[in-house]
C-alpha cells in the first residue's frame, strides 16, 4: 500500500525562488509537449510520447540552457503527466459519453497553486530535513511518519506555504478494532454524523460540523468581488494589474486552504476514531452528485465532505482488517420507526422530530436513521462492502455501486 504523507517546508527566500523557477520548468515542459503533439497530429504523424520525449530532451539541451538549473524530475515528470493525460482522455473516449470522466489535455497557465514532482533518487530525508538534487537541505516541519521504501514526492506552494508529499510503499496495516464490534452512521448537513451502537435513540453519539464554508462566506466574496473589480479596471484602462492585485489574491488562495483544512480535519478525526472502535461501521450509499443539484442544499451539503468521509473510511477500514458497509439509498432509514418498524410517509425534509402513529415513540430524525442503518433489511435493495467479507441483505443482481 502507497501511503502519502504532506509536510510542510521552511524554505528561504533563495530556495523559495528555486520552488518556482522548478514549477515554471514543469508547466514549461507540459506545454510545449501539448503543443508538439498537436504539431505531429495536424502534419499527419503518429505523435507518441517516446518520439516527443526524446525532442524534448534534444530541445532543452540546444535551446533551454536554463532548465538545467533545476532538478531533472520537473521536466521529466511533466512530460510523463502529459502521457498520463493523453492515455486517460484517449481511453474514455470509447465510453458512452454520460460516462466520461476525462477531457482533451488543456495548457497550463501560471497560477498561484503549482507543483514539480521528484523522483526516488533526486531527493532525501533526514529527520526533519530533505535534501533536494541541485539545491540542498532544506527544512520540514516534521518528520516522516511513515516506514518502508520512499516511491517518490511532490513539491506544491498551496495557501502561500510550501508542502513535500512524500509517497512511502509500506504495509499499512494497522491494530485491528475489537471483534464483533458494528455501529450505523447517518450523515447529514444539519448534523455531520449520528453514531448508533445500539437500539437506544438516548445512547446515540452526535457529532457536529464546523461548517467551515458557512463561516467563511463573507470574508471569500469581499475578497472576490475586490479582485473582480480590480481586473475590471485595468482591463478597461488597458494595464496589468498591480502587485497588490496578486497579495489580493494570495490571501485568497489563503482563505480557501483554512477551509480545507478545517473540513479534512474534522473529516480525518471521525474516520479515525471510529475505524478504532469498531470493526463493521455502516453507512448510507448517498448520492451527493445527485443533493448537489438542489441549489438550496448544495452549499450545506458540499461544505460536510460526505465523499471524504467515505474515501476515508474506506482505506481506513481495509489497514485495519474491517470492512464498510453501504446501505442501500433507497431504504427509509429516517421515516422508520426504530422500534415497531412502520414508515411514516409523512416524516418530509427539514422534519428533525417525528411521533410513530403505530406505537407513538418520539423519534429523533438522524439518531433513528443511524439505528436503522445499522441494519440493512433484504429486499431494500443493495448494500456493498469494503475491507474483508460480503454484507448482509445484499440483493441479488444489483449494479455497480453508485455515488
Amino acid at each position: 500500500m502507497i501511503l502519502g504523507h504532506t509536510i510542510a517546508l521552511d524554505p528561504t527566500l533563495k530556495q523559495a525562488a528555486h520552488f518556482r523557477r522548478a514549477c515554471g520548468t514543469a508547466r514549461f515542459a507540459y506545454n510545449w509537449g501539448l503543443a508538439e503533439w498537436q504539431r505531429m497530429h495536424k502534419a499527419g504523424e503518429k505523435p507518441s510520447m517516446p518520439v516527443i520525449k526524446g525532442r524534448w530532451n534534444a530541445f532543452r539541451k540546444a535551446e533551454l540552457p536554463w532548465s538545467y538549473e533545476v532538478t531533472k524530475c520537473a521536466s521529466g515528470q511533466a512530460i510523463m503527466d502529459l502521457s498520463a493525460a493523453f492515455n486517460n482522455f484517449l481511453r474514455d473516449c470509447k465510453k458512452p459519453r454520460k460516462q466520461r470522466k476525462f477531457r482533451y489535455p488543456r495548457f497550463k497557465r501560471k497560477a498561484l497553486n503549482e507543483s514539480f514532482a521528484l523522483w526516488n533518487d533526486q531527493f532525501e530525508v533526514d529527520g526533519t530535513r530533505v535534501r533536494i538534487a541541485i539545491l540542498g537541505w532544506v527544512r520540514m516541519h516534521e518528520e516522516l511518519r511513515f516506514t518502508g521504501k520512499i516511491v517518490g514526492a511532490v513539491v506544491t506552494f498551496s495557501g502561500g506555504r510550501w508542502f513535500l508529499s512524500v509517497q512511502v510503499d509500506t504495509d499499512g496495516t494497522r491494530a485491528p478494532a475489537p471483534e464483533g464490534t458494528v455501529c450505523g452512521v447517518d450523515l447529514g448537513s444539519r448534523t455531520l454524523a449520528t453514531i448508533a451502537v445500539n437500539d437506544s435513540e438516548a445512547d446515540a453519539e452526535p457529532v457536529s460540523g464546523p461548517k467551515p464554508r458557512k463561516r467563511l462566506l463573507g470574508r471569500i466574496k469581499r475578497m472576490q468581488r475586490r479582485i473582480s473589480l480590480q481586473k475590471h479596471r485595468a482591463k478597461k484602462l488597458g494595464i496589468r494589474t498591480s502587485r497588490r492585485q496578486h497579495i489580493r489574491q494570495l490571501r485568497l488562495s489563503k482563505l480557501h486552504a483554512r477551509l480545507a483544512n478545517i473540513r479534512k480535519d474534522v473529516a480525518h478525526k471521525l474516520t479515525t476514531d471510529l475505524v478504532r472502535r469498531f470493526e463493521t461501521i455502516v453507512i448510507e450509499d448517498l448520492n451527493v452528485s445527485g443533493m448537489a443539484k438542489n441549489h438550496s442544499l448544495a452549499g450545506a451539503v458540499l461544505d460536510c465532505g460526505f465523499n471524504e468521509i467515505r474515501r476515508q473510511f474506506e482505506y481506513k477500514a481495509a489497514m485495519r482488517g474491517g470492512r464498510i458497509v453501504f446501505s442501500d439509498r433507497f431504504f427509509p432509514s429516517s421515516k422508520m420507526c426504530s422500534g415497531c418498524g412502520c414508515v411514516d410517509d409523512a416524516v418530509v425534509l427539514g422534519v428533525d422530530t417525528w411521533t410513530c402513529e403505530h406505537c407513538g415513540a418520539v423519534h429523533d430524525r438522524d439518531s433513528n436513521a443511524a439505528i436503522k442503518s445499522g441494519k440493512p433489511r433484504p429486499g431494500y435493495g443493495r448494500s456493498n462492502a469494503r475491507g474483508h467479507g460480503a454484507s448482509t441483505g445484499m440483493r441479488k443482481g444489483a449494479g455497480k455501486r453508485r455515488g
